[in-house]
């Protein structure tokens, strides 16, 4: 059985500092003590040693700063993980520059307590373990972006194409799209581009394939992205495990800057396998009801098997705007998150299908067009150009994911 984890808090305010513990402890987490700023925290940490320490940051900072940057100078490996009733810029920089792992905001959701805990945990034994020589060397890694849904015809083979396509044209991203429906297999013709090898096949050779070799199996699209298409025959699929898929997607990965991977309407070991690899889950569903009910059960799925992860989830509303009596708020309170972002309803997008060419190509200013390239940008970390987007906080002083407002 694992070591239970032995946590330190520190906390000037007793009270708050003791439910913190309490909380702590009821997440399964061993409690060493608690303490103050000053010597009293310096002393603790030196003496029981914890594997990781919670502690307050509040207004006037000198005390807290000291006190964190004088831990951090002692024990440089004994990670911090940092709280306070401030969510602003400088309270997060100052705890940064003095050695914090991560920032939480107060009131503290315990979930998310426990997965920053872990989280930094885990950090730290991977740092412990390279020293030791017991890590290969990093490689580098793409982003990894699976495109999920729970029923078909909900635009899926759309939504991945286009995108993958904006991400090379518009980012300038280097970009493989991998067809990993089981069952249909439309990216070729959605590209309108040969299939002479598939997935299956590379699988097949993956052990004499090399960076050089790699691209034999894909097919260049006029935009730059590399497809490695699903195989011709639906039986080839047969020979296909989780296995293969992981190590499909990671060779793809160590040389492309983005992965997109579309996947089936339908749930089995192939999809189960694109999810766990995926940096970035999209989940994508529509305003009618069968879409909603199955993306409910869609969430509860991944939830389940894969972690309440907000970050790596994303609900994406695909034909926004359509008149089928369910609104939008009406969603997000079914499935009890947050839309991501939306992607407005275009007849022209089954027209550009249809025609072999995305309509980031084919109606640049079109509406999808435009919102496909905003969501490029965004998983790229690119700042977003509209006006609606531009903001002071957090997001946009990163640049990180942009969320799409209501």
């Amino acid at each position: 059985m694992a070591r239970v984890p032995q946590l330190l808090v520190v906390d000037p305010d007793r009270e708050s500092s003791a439910e913190l513990a309490k909380t702590l402890q009821m997440l399964g987490f061993g409690i060493l003590g608690t303490a103050g700023y000053g010597v009293e925290a310096f002393t603790l940490c030196f003496q029981m040693r914890p594997d990781l320490v919670l502690m307050r940051i509040e207004e006037p900072l000198v005390r807290p700063v000291q006190t964190l940057s004088r831990i951090n100078d002692g024990l440089p490996d004994l990670p911090i993980i940092v709280f306070s009733t401030e969510a602003n810029i400088r309270l997060m920089r100052q705890s940064m520059v003095g050695g914090a792992s991560d920032y939480l905001v107060e009131p503290l959701d315990p979930e998310e307590l426990e997965s920053s805990i872990m989280k930094v945990l885990e950090k730290k034994e991977r740092e412990m373990m390279r020293r030791r020589g017991e890590l290969a060397d990093p490689v580098a890694q793409g982003t990894i972006i699976t495109v999920f849904g729970a029923k078909g015809g909900i635009g899926k083979t759309t939504i991945a194409s286009n995108l993958a396509v904006a991400l090379a044209t518009e980012a300038h991203q280097t970009v493989a799209l991998v067809d990993m429906d089981t069952r249909f297999g439309d990216v070729a013709i959605t590209m309108d581009i040969p299939v002479e090898r598939s997935i299956a096949d590379l699988a097949r050779n993956l052990d004499n394939v090399d960076r050089n070799t790699l691209r034999e199996y894909l097919v260049e699209h006029e935009s730059g992205v590399r497809i490695l298409p699903a195989p011709t025959r639906p039986a080839d699929w047969r020979n296909l495990t989780s296995a293969h898929i992981r190590d499909v997607v990671d060779v793809l990965s160590q040389t492309h800057d983005f992965v997109i991977l579309d996947t089936p309407g339908t749930f089995n070991e192939i999809v189960a396998a694109a999810i766990e690899v995926g940096t970035m889950i999209l989940l994508i569903t529509t305003l009618d009801m069968a879409s909603i009910k199955d993306t409910v059960l869609a969430l509860e799925m991944l939830h389940e098997r894969f972690g309440n992860d907000d970050e790596r989830i994303k609900v994406v509303l695909n034909r926004a705007g359509v008149d089928t009596g369910v609104r939008e708020r009406d969603v997000e309170r079914t499935l009890d998150t947050a839309l991501w972002w939306k992607i407005p309803q275009d007849t022209e997008v089954v027209k550009a299908a249809q025609l072999g060419r995305p309509i980031v190509l084919s109606r640049p200013n079109s509406k999808v067009a435009v919102e496909i390239r905003e969501i490029a940008r965004a998983l790229a970390g690119i700042r977003a150009r509209s006006k609606a987007k531009k903001s002071g906080g957090l997001g946009s002083l990163f640049g990180g994911l942009f969320k799409k407002s209501a």
